[in-house]
């Protein structure tokens, strides 16, 4: 059994799509949303201004999922 619900799935497309400010989200949800921005290739700095969350804030979450940072885009 996923430790995410559809709730936070859904919560997380939301916040990707721009519906909802990325702070608004709840700890899985903000998870869920920077593993999926994450396996896109995105860079932390591209992450954090889809969610509208600081570079710090979308780094720490992809380091706490054990996720190697994306080089930045030239």
């Amino acid at each position: 059994m996923s430790r995410y619900s559809h709730a936070d799935a859904e919560a997380a497309r939301r916040a990707i799509a721009g519906l909802v400010v990325g702070e608004e989200l709840g700890t899985a949800a903000r998870e869920v949303a920077v593993a999926i921005l994450h396996a896109q290739g995105r860079t932390d700095a591209e992450t954090a201004a889809a969610l509208r969350l600081s570079t710090y804030t979308a780094a720490r979450i992809r380091a706490r999922l054990h996720l190697r940072a994306h080089g930045a885009r030239s």
